[in-house]
């Protein structure tokens, strides 16, 4: 992320930047599909500590999450600068950020369960809007598909 929008999306409490994560990565996925992206980025949290030891680290750590990076597309990575700097606006607009930001509150409270196939899954993609070759890479490494959900594979 840009230097300049780190303390904007800082600001967020966890609830709010967990929602904001599963928008940006699953916002267009089923329920199924968003709490799949939740569960991984907890799954990160708790068991890599490389990544970070908190929801913040993690999600805002470079590389982790697509929407964190410009060079994904400027567009996508404005949007969420945007929701960031404008939540009360954006959360009363946007109906797939409240439902997200739903799935993320019951994520963090224990009121919705984790996908119990994600655990220790800590790698997701889109192969359709992928780097060409990822997907192989990640194949070749210690890495298999251990589930399909809407446009994303999970990994483990």
């Amino acid at each position: 992320m840009r230097l300049e929008h780190k303390k904007i999306f800082e600001s967020l409490v966890d609830w709010q930047l967990l929602g904001l994560n599963i928008e940006r990565e699953a916002g267009g996925e089923s329920y199924e599909g968003r709490v799949a992206v939740g569960t991984v980025t907890l799954e990160r949290v708790d068991h890599r500590d490389w990544d970070g030891k908190t929801l913040k680290e993690v999600i805002l750590k470079r590389w982790q999450f697509s929407w964190t990076m410009p060079e994904a597309g400027e567009d996508y990575y404005e949007k969420a600068v945007w929701i960031a700097s404008n939540w009360v606006d954006a959360y009363r607009k946007t109906k797939s950020l409240q439902e997200c930001c739903e799935i993320a509150m019951g994520l963090l409270n224990g009121q919705i369960p984790r996908d119990p196939d994600l655990a220790n899954c800590y790698q997701y993609m889109n192969p359709k809007t992928a780097e060409p070759g990822q997907e192989a890479k990640l194949l070749k490494s210690v890495m298999k598909i251990i589930k399909n959900i809407g446009a994303h594979r999970f990994y483990a």
